[in-house]
């Protein structure tokens, strides 16, 4: 039985498209399929400059991806303590090629130092960007 872990990931809209045929070549069955589809901007209207995706995800596959881990400071006016762990860029352009994806050299470390992985929570970890979702327009 798997273990799960929360993660929110944030990709920029550039690596959108590459971020959710990883993931879904790395999920067993449908879990990676659907990931990455809502926008987010700095004003909230489009076009979206990134996408999220938040939930649990398989241990194994949390362990493969760059993490952010953002503790608050229990000060006022400090600043929270951020470390960053990088991702196995190896293991994953090895879990590509097996699922038939082919990438030119430095796209996965690419788009790992693009993403923002972390254990916040959505709201949490969107607001840390500076980013809002993408309200969609209204229809007249």
């Amino acid at each position: 039985m798997p273990n799960w872990a929360h993660r929110t990931i944030i990709v920029p809209a550039a690596f959108q498209q590459l971020a959710q045929g990883l993931c879904a070549a790395a999920a067993e069955g449908d879990a990676g399929v659907g990931m990455f589809t809502t926008g987010l901007s700095e004003t909230g209207a489009l076009p979206a400059t990134h996408y999220i995706s938040s939930g649990a995800i398989f241990d194994d596959l949390a362990a493969l991806l760059p993490l952010t881990t953002v503790e608050p400071s229990t000060d006022d006016g400090e600043p929270d303590m951020v470390t960053e762990r990088p991702g196995n860029v190896a293991f994953v352009e090895g879990l590509a090629a097996q699922a038939g994806i082919t990438l030119p050299a430095g796209t996965v470390a690419g788009l790992f130092d693009a993403l923002d992985v972390s254990e916040q929570g959505p709201f949490e970890a969107v607001a840390r960007l500076g980013l809002v979702m993408v309200q969609a327009e209204a229809v007249e």
